[in-house]
Parts: structure tokens; sequence; C-alpha cells
């Protein structure tokens, strides 16, 4: 098969070397840098005691 003639490939995470296949690869980038501000934002949140629990919850064992 040919690519991307009869078939199109797109990688995840925008992986280094696959700048330098033949044909260079399409890829899906991820915001790490958003996604870890956001995940610091959400710890914050908890321990501020910003979280509501409710009944979908329980104690960790």
């Amino acid at each position: 098969m040919r690519i991307p003639a009869d078939l199109s490939v797109v990688g995840f995470d925008d992986i280094e070397g696959t700048r330098w296949c033949g044909p260079p690869m399409t890829a899906v980038r991820r915001p790490f840098a958003e996604m870890g501000a956001t995940a610091a934002r959400m710890v914050l949140q908890l321990a501020i005691g910003e979280l509501v629990v409710r009944g979908s919850t329980a104690p960790s064992p």
C-alpha cells in the first residue's frame, strides 16, 4: 500500500522521529503544559476544600 495514496496514517503525541518518516507522519499533539496546569489547579482546589462531596463517592479503603 502507498501512503497516503492508498492509506492515511496519523500518529499520536507527535513523537520526534515521525517527522523523519517517509512521508513525514501527520500527528495529534496533546497540550501537556495545559494538562499539567489543569491537574495542579484541581489538586489545589481539593486541598482547600472546594470539592463538593455527594453520594457518588466513598472513603478510600
